[in-house]
């Protein structure tokens, strides 16, 4: 019952595949855009985050005040926090944009270096990858590090941009498998 069911999602997204690819290729070009100017998408993106943290503490003081159950402290100290982190970020996204990458830098290298002891001490198949993974991420955190406060500038738009690429080029793949004729069923 359930093979049934996906097979009827996917025939529906095989009549709309051409949506898919175009979305991808929509997300492709706004990467290549994203390139064009870094530090103001970095502005931008941290600006975005900021009011994004503004509207949480909202929803937050909402919930926090019209609950019936229990209510705690720290609910409480995380709408503030999230309030005073989003208004600093909206107000200062130079600011933020500099807290951020190191920020980013650190977690590039906490999450790098347990990824490798991870790979290293363990037998999984294709751990080279995972290895690699770990390494490129540490490498990273120390270029942000080494090229503070000037990685700032460009790092998180440069990040948007790429991810938006992958983003993209992952959607036509979709598509582009959408596409196929569908394979005859075995009976």
């Amino acid at each position: 019952m359930a093979v049934a069911a996906t097979a009827g999602i996917f025939e529906r997204a095989r009549d709309r595949w051409g949506w898919f690819l175009a979305f991808g290729i929509a997300l492709i070009a706004l990467g290549i855009i994203a390139f064009g100017d870094t530090f103001l998408v970095t502005i931008f993106s941290v600006a975005l985050l900021g009011w994004l943290l503004i509207l949480s503490a909202i929803f937050h003081a909402v919930q926090w005040f019209r609950g019936r159950e229990a209510r705690h402290y720290l609910d409480l100290f995380g709408f503030i926090i999230n309030l005073v982190i989003g208004l600093i970020l909206v107000i200062d996204p130079a600011v933020g944009a500099l807290t951020l990458t190191l920020v980013l830098a650190a977690f590039f290298l906490v999450v790098g270096a347990m990824q490798l002891f991870t790979a290293l001490s363990s037998e999984v198949p294709h751990r080279g990858w995972a290895i690699l993974d770990g390494v490129v991420s540490i490498v990273l955190g120390i270029l942000l590090f080494v090229h503070w406060p000037v990685s700032a500038l460009w790092f998180i738009g440069f990040a948007v941009g790429v991810a938006l690429i992958f983003r993209g080029w992952a959607w036509i793949m979709l598509a582009l498998w959408l596409r196929r004729p569908p394979k005859a069923a075995v009976v």
